[in-house]
């Protein structure tokens, strides 16, 4: 009887109902998790025990450091801080009177050996930002190292990785933007023609032009564009005569061929002539005509092309007489192909056979 009666009594401790006592708190359920949790130190990782904050010097240098760093976000990052401090702290190293505030600023120098090394950088976000970055920089202060430039760029044109090929002629339009002469002299004329042709896939050994889809269309468009800006650029005098009538033409006051008879403003004008080299490096072998090389018979100019008649002559007559048929053959097989790309390949073609066509003035 004993055992019954004990389970009757547990059976009924479930439906009664429990007496409260004041000043003591309500029983927990079975089932109770306790969640609750004390802090009782809050750590820092990184604390600076530094009363002033850090000088401009060392911001900036440590940000061009932080341009090696192992992690792309980190390059993102400094990249971004340049963005926004480092063109503003320039634009007073122009005036002498800022001298005391311009004093901690990295040399142009330093700042184009830090940057140049990211048109190779394997992420794509790095590289919008140092091309943000680029077009925001004064434009005199970093003329003068574009042919330091260009040796980046071009390593881009020919990179094996296919993204960085196609962002490198951003970088080729930005250069001939901020100082032509220096972009097109010591042989970048060339250059810039075989690195454009090689970023659309065109080859001496046999130019083939695939119709580009999708994502492919929007680069073969920024290859085009980038192709005309060179063309524009180069096959295009921007002599003070050609500005607004201002020049010796303009005033009315001169002869016509005034200019022939001037002091000319370029070194080595009469280089196409290639009067100071021996006879057996004038002559080229008898090739079929592929980049960078004469055709079978004629004079190939040694001198590299720095004005606008040379760069004619160049393409007409000289070295690059094989990189113009292949740009020929390319662009030609674009426009056949039609659409988009093949209407700015049929603007382009069309531009060069004008600007070629024009009287080379002897």
């Amino acid at each position: 009887m004993g055992s019954s009666n004990k389970k009757k009594k547990e059976k009924l401790k479930d439906f009664k109902k429990p007496k409260l006592k004041v000043g003591k708190t309500k029983a927990k359920p079975s089932n109770f998790t306790n969640t609750s949790f004390k802090s009782k130190a809050i750590v820092v990782a990184t604390q600076s025990l530094h009363t002033s904050a850090p000088n401009v010097s060392y911001l900036f240098t440590h940000h061009l450091t932080l341009l090696k760093h192992h992690s792309s976000a980190t390059r993102r990052e400094s990249l971004s801080y340049l963005t926004t401090h480092l063109p503003n702290a320039l634009r007073f190293t122009v005036s002498p009177a800022s001298s005391d505030y311009s004093s901690g600023i990295p040399a142009m120098s330093t700042i184009v050996t830090a940057l140049t090394p990211l048109m190779l950088d394997t992420s794509q976000l790095v590289r919008t930002h140092l091309l943000a970055l680029l077009k925001i920089l004064p434009c005199e202060q970093v003329a003068m190292y574009i042919p330091k430039i260009l040796l980046f760029v071009n390593s881009a044109t020919t990179h094996i990785t296919e993204d960085i090929r196609a962002d490198s002629t951003k970088f080729l339009e930005w250069a001939i933007g901020v100082d032509r002469e220096g972009a097109f002299g010591g042989g970048g004329w060339g250059n810039s023609l075989r690195g454009i042709a090689g970023c659309l896939g065109w080859t001496g050994g046999g130019v083939k032009a695939v119709v580009p889809k999708g994502k492919e269309t929007k680069i073969v468009l920024q290859h085009l564009g980038t192709l005309k800006a060179v063309l524009e650029t180069g096959l295009t005098s921007c002599g003070n005569e050609e500005q607004d009538g201002k020049g010796v033409r303009g005033l009315g006051l001169l002869h016509g061929s005034s200019e022939a008879y001037m002091i000319p403003n370029k070194s080595n004008v009469y280089a196409y002539l290639n009067l100071f080299s021996t006879p057996s490096a004038n002559i080229s072998g008898g090739g079929s005509g592929g980049i960078g090389t004469a055709g079978s018979g004629s004079m190939a100019m040694v001198g590299e092309p720095e004005d606008m008649d040379s760069r004619r002559r160049y393409l007409k007559d000289g070295p690059g007489k094989g990189a113009l048929a292949v740009l020929k053959i390319g662009l030609s097989s674009l426009k056949k192909d039609g659409g988009e790309v093949g209407r700015v390949a049929g603007k382009v073609l069309a531009y060069l056979d004008e600007m070629l066509e024009e009287k080379v003035v002897e």
